[in-house]
């Protein structure tokens, strides 16, 4: 009989058997396949609703930042416009004779900030005929002499043919624009009676003290202090040669639907009507503008509350109390 000898490695006397795959090392069945298959698709699913929660979420932060970044700057616009008066017109002072309130009102209106000079000519813009103090009496403009503002009214104390601000519900009755009557006077405050009161720091509607309004230095006519000088005209109060050429300049906060606009006069404007006005802020629910006293019965305070609520974002709400003037 022939014997079969296994096969020798003759260089290193090892032998060798030829290895046999298991069935799984040769490879996935069709079950297994399927079962992952099914399992990465379930984490798929998964992390793609993890990737659009967090997407959502970074786009509600980022509405959210912006709406209170818009409600800000909205109301650093008005807080520098009410401490950089010199005059708050509106809201104007309670009246107890009407039924409607003029202290607590949704628009907010201020003359122009005194020293504003936003072309750089050495004049204010609310300086409409660039009068000074001529203390010298050289008829120049030395360093030392300040410009004049809101030195010589007309009876129209904002120039804009309209009583009170054109376009405003000035004492809050619910009218835009109303007058006693058609008449060279005008009704600057809207409450029926027209240029009733003088520029002398008291309520004294009609030139006496017992007709009052609730209202100071509101209503001034032509004659700003009603003394009749110069005699040769009562109405160049400033006494230059020229009669009511220095008007009030009003900038204006007020609501278009649920937009906050703000109007302020254009550079050397020709009337009361020459503005521009901007968006500040929109989707605004609430504007509350509340005309106040401090405590020594004589500063005026203006509380301002401003709420923004958008859709895609939570509302924000601010508040801030500030004294007309303050910043002067």
């Amino acid at each position: 009989m022939m014997r079969r000898d296994k096969p020798i490695n003759r260089s290193l006397g090892l032998a060798f058997t030829r290895p046999t795959l298991s069935t799984k090392e040769q490879g996935y069945t069709l079950v297994e396949m399927t079962v992952a298959l099914v399992i990465a698709a379930i984490l798929f699913v998964g992390l793609e609703g993890m990737l659009s929660l967090a997407l959502q979420a970074d786009q509600h932060s980022r509405s959210q930042n912006d709406t209170l970044q818009q409600a800000r700057f909205a109301m650093q616009q008005m807080v520098r416009a009410v401490a950089k008066t010199q005059r708050l017109l509106i809201p104007l002072d309670e009246n107890p004779s009407t039924a409607w309130s003029e202290s607590v009102r949704d628009v907010l209106a201020v003359t122009l900030e005194p020293t504003m000079d936003r072309d750089k000519d050495g004049w204010a813009d609310a300086n409409n005929d660039k009068d000074y103090l001529d203390i010298n009496g050289n008829s120049t403009r030395d360093a030392d002499e300040p410009e004049r503002i809101d030195e010589d009214l007309s009876s129209d104390n904002t120039n804009d043919s309209s009583p009170g601000i054109i376009g405003i519900d000035d004492n809050g009755d619910g009218v835009v624009d109303n007058s006693a009557a058609a008449s060279p006077n005008y009704d600057n405050d809207e409450d029926g009676i027209e240029t009733e009161d003088s520029l002398n720091g008291v309520d004294a509607d009609g030139y006496l003290d017992d007709d009052t309004d609730g209202s100071i230095d509101e209503d001034i006519n032509k004659d700003m202090n009603n003394d009749g000088l110069p005699a040769a005209n009562s109405d160049d109060d400033d006494e230059d040669g020229s009669i009511q050429e220095d008007w009030f300049d009003p900038v204006v906060f007020f609501l278009n639907g649920t937009t906050l606009m703000q109007r302020i006069p254009n550079l050397n404007p020709a009337d009361g009507t020459d503005y521009t006005e901007y968006t500040i802020v929109e989707n605004v629910s609430q504007l509350r503008i509340e005309r106040l006293l401090g405590n020594d019965g004589q500063t005026v305070l203006v509380d301002i509350t401003l709420q923004v609520s958008p859709v895609n974002a939570e509302s924000i709400s601010l508040n801030t109390r500030v004294r007309v003037g303050a910043g002067l």
